[in-house]
């Protein structure tokens, strides 16, 4: 890739300048995951998908592996080996109980054509008392706030479009497929085995998500 974005500019027909090269990048790399169909995120996945082998060697320059879900329509960064963010118990339990239950609901057949999954916080609240033992916090403030971080991540969001007709609830938890390339096995391991072990010590999880990932089961792979 050249020194700077200067030159792609120039091409004829370019809608971009070099601050839309440098804020795409800046935003792949930030958010590790961008999805098309998001209004703060279509801009930036547009331009990297016209410009694919350049963002390619663009983040390998930073030890990252650029990745294409083209039929999904999202795109990330996946950094292969070293330590991933710290993150705490709370943090982790929540992605695990995501995981699990993203690979339930894609077994089944049940994701949209973008491949995202929609719980109710009911049974969001049942599989992570089933997974961790522990009761998921009563707080809303403390729900919206872990969605927050997911949605950050493209990992899962809140979401009030996607609502059963019964559900009193005021919104439901969509889980965007890229949680599948995220946390995976290998990204489990590097939260650590102590922490792992803290978290759930229930080895049917570890055996869900082996199956996920290297049997290559899940339905919107």
């Amino acid at each position: 890739m050249p020194r700077n974005w200067i030159e792609f500019t120039k091409e004829e027909g370019c809608p971009y300048t070099v601050d839309d090269f440098k804020q795409a990048l800046y935003q792949l790399v930030t958010s590790q995951v961008l999805y098309s169909r998001f209004r703060d995120q279509s801009v930036s996945y547009r331009l990297i998908s016209d410009y694919r082998k350049e963002f390619a060697e663009a983040a390998d320059l930073m030890g990252l592996t650029l990745i294409f879900k083209d039929d999904l329509q999202y795109c990330l960064v996946r950094q292969e080996s070293t330590k991933a963010r710290p993150m705490d118990l709370s943090e982790t339990r929540f992605l695990l109980t995501l995981r699990k239950l993203y690979h339930t609901i894609a077994s089944r057949g049940e994701t949209n054509p973008l491949g995202e999954a929609f719980v109710s916080i009911e049974e969001f609240e049942s599989t992570y008392k089933e997974l961790t033992s522990h009761e998921l916090m009563k707080n809303g403030k403390e729900l919206r706030d872990l969605l927050t971080m997911t949605r950050s991540m493209g990992l899962a969001a809140l979401d009030k479009d996607n609502l059963a007709p019964s559900d009193p609830q005021p919104f439901c938890i969509g889980i965007l497929p890229a949680i599948v390339d995220v946390f995976s096995v290998e990204a489990i391991d590097r939260f650590g085995a102590s922490l792992k072990a803290s978290l759930v010590g229930k080895e049917p999880l570890d055996q869900t998500i082996e199956q996920d990932t290297d049997g290559n089961d899940e339905s919107t792979d």
